[in-house]
């Protein structure tokens, strides 16, 4: 009887696993498209309202991830304070320290922190230059992870439930 019981909870932290495995690989394709309604929401608030960035990431640019809510209000914090004079290092920085906790891969890290260089460059067609090459590097990355991820779920799901089963096997 405990045997069985033990079974099935392996069993059942097996399915378990796979979704958590699924639940993380959407939650960060979802991350990448806030990204980069992040960065078009910045330009489109920039050109409309002709604000200084630190007003609009202090005011008008909220995003649902909590977290690049976060990385925005300290951007807009040092560049009111002007404990930096370049804007582009600050933005740099914020997202530096928060590549860790956005769970952004190394090439997407450097998407996200290159990308400001388009909102503090010298010129207006210069920024929408960079912009517009920052999200077409984000596109390619989005799609690719899109199209990777029913792949790596499906793989995930299989090895977490196998696994469970040779485990259970293991235990009989």
């Amino acid at each position: 009887m405990l045997k069985l019981l033990g079974s099935g909870l392996i069993f059942t932290a097996s399915i378990g696993l796979a979704f958590h495995i699924r639940r993380d690989l959407e939650g960060h394709l979802r991350l990448l498209y806030e990204i980069r309604k992040m960065l078009t929401d910045i330009s489109y608030a920039a050109s409309e309202s002709m604000q200084p960035v630190e007003i609009l990431l202090g005011c008008f640019v909220r995003m649902r991830d909590e977290r690049l809510n976060e990385a925005c209000k300290e951007i807009a914090e040092a560049l009111i304070e002007r404990r930096e004079e370049n804007g582009e290092e600050v933005w740099k920085k914020a997202f530096e320290l928060r590549r860790k906790t956005l769970g952004l891969y190394s090439e997407e890290a450097e998407i996200v922190e290159g990308a400001g260089s388009a909102f503090f460059g010298k010129s207006v067609e210069e920024n929408r230059k960079h912009l517009q090459y920052s999200l077409e590097r984000l596109d390619f990355i989005i799609t690719h992870a899109r199209e990777g991820q029913k792949e790596k779920q499906r793989v995930a799901q299989t090895v977490s439930v196998a696994g469970g089963l040779v485990l259970i096997l293991l235990l009989l």
